[in-house]
């Protein structure tokens, strides 16, 4: 019982679409698409026809494109005393002039169900990564837009493991810059829980053996990947942040690079609650290094 009820902490998304960019007076259009994988993934493109993107690549389990709620979530996982709504940073990058695509991962919110119906800790939640951009770079709107990629928790080791892979992040010129918020995966903060070695094994056999994950694999060997500017987020207050792990994913990047320490509440989705009401930071990172190039004009002369 104990082992099941660790892997559905680690694996299984309650995460419903509670907000709508009308909610906020956004235009928006309903968009969807397929991984490589086969997966049906849907989002919102707010505030479309922009020369510039922010692709929101949202914190699994407990989460949607719309942000957090306690909707649907037991007493126990009830972890902010009121929604999270992402909308609101969203509402704030429309206004400096980016298009956002916003999308539900697999399992989660909107999206259909993948190949098995778990989170993946990125492990298959990269091909989601891959598939967004793809949509974006694909689209006659955006096709020479610049991208910066806004890569929130689970989202973060979904975006790392989207490197060193056929079409890799690394190879999409397009992408100028990424927000990392909150790097970790589900083993690390299964230890930070102090959680004993015994049960966390116990739990990743439950999970292998319902066909879901072994969420103890750190994607930190890719970190050394990324090859566009890159700001990394933490709240150092974040009761389930291994924050050594935290330092070590900053360290390793081998690029231009900004580490923020946020100082909020003792929760982690008070790092999230932060994100979506003090976006600055993460705006200035993106309005410094996704620029919008000039129109080319042909001459006659």
């Amino acid at each position: 019982m104990i082992y099941r009820m660790l892997a559905d902490l680690a694996t299984k998304p309650r995460a419903p679409l509670f907000d709508t960019p009308a909610n906020w007076d956004l235009a928006y259009e309903d968009v969807e698409f397929e991984t490589a994988d086969g997966v049906t993934l849907r989002g919102w493109l707010v505030n479309p026809g922009q020369d510039k993107v922010i692709i929101q690549n949202h914190f699994g389990l407990m989460c949607s494109r719309a942000g957090y709620t306690n909707e649907g979530k037991p007493r126990m996982l009830q972890g902010w005393p009121t929604d999270v709504p992402f909308l609101r940073h969203i509402q704030k990058f429309a206004q400096e002039g980016y298009t956002v695509l916003a999308y539900d991962l697999r399992n989660h919110g909107a999206s259909d169900t993948g190949p098995s119906p778990y989170a993946w800790d990125g492990q298959a939640e990269y091909q989601d990564v891959l598939a967004a951009v793809g949509f974006i770079a694909s689209h006659p709107d955006y096709a020479d837009a610049p991208i910066g990629m806004l890569n929130i928790c689970m989202s973060s080791s979904a975006a790392t493991l989207a490197h060193g892979v056929e079409g890799g992040l690394e190879t999409v010129a397009n992408i100028k810059a990424h927000v990392v918020v909150q790097p970790l995966y589900s083993g690390a903060w299964f230890r930070q829980m102090h959680i004993p070695g015994f049960m966390i094994r116990g739990a990743i056999r439950k999970s292998l053996g319902r066909g879901g994950p072994d969420f103890d694999k750190s994607p930190l060997d890719r970190v050394k990947l990324f090859n566009k500017p890159t700001m990394v987020i933490q709240n150092k207050n974040d009761p389930m942040a291994d924050m050594e792990y935290v330092q070590a994913y900053f360290d390793a990047l081998s690029v231009e690079k900004e580490m923020v320490w946020t100082d909020v509440g003792k929760s982690r989705v008070a790092g999230y609650a932060d994100l979506t009401e003090h976006p600055e930071k993460a705006l200035e990172w993106f309005d410094k290094h996704v620029v919008a190039q000039p129109h080319q004009t042909s001459s006659n002369a």
